[in-house]
């Protein structure tokens, strides 16, 4: 008798820079110059390590990628 298993698929809550330019569909370098212009989402830091929270990024996209201040504007309801 074989037994079923079944693959619960997670989808991560934020990711690494590296995952957050693929998922924008840009090169890493251009991922972290838009960073250093402040063209992205806030990141996070959790153990040191910097993460893009995924609903940022998406709503980000959404939004038309506006400037960082205008996102933060709009998505703390000031906008």
């Amino acid at each position: 008798m074989s037994k079923s298993v079944e693959v619960v698929q997670i989808e991560p809550l934020a990711v690494r820079p590296k995952q957050a330019a693929q998922m924008l569909s840009v090169s890493l370098r251009k991922f972290h110059s838009m960073r250093s212009c402040g063209q992205l989402p806030p990141a996070i830091k959790i153990g040191g390590c910097l993460l893009y929270r995924v609903a940022d990024l998406r709503l980000y996209v959404e939004l038309s990628c506006p400037p960082i201040e205008k996102f933060i504007a709009l998505t703390e309801g000031d906008g």
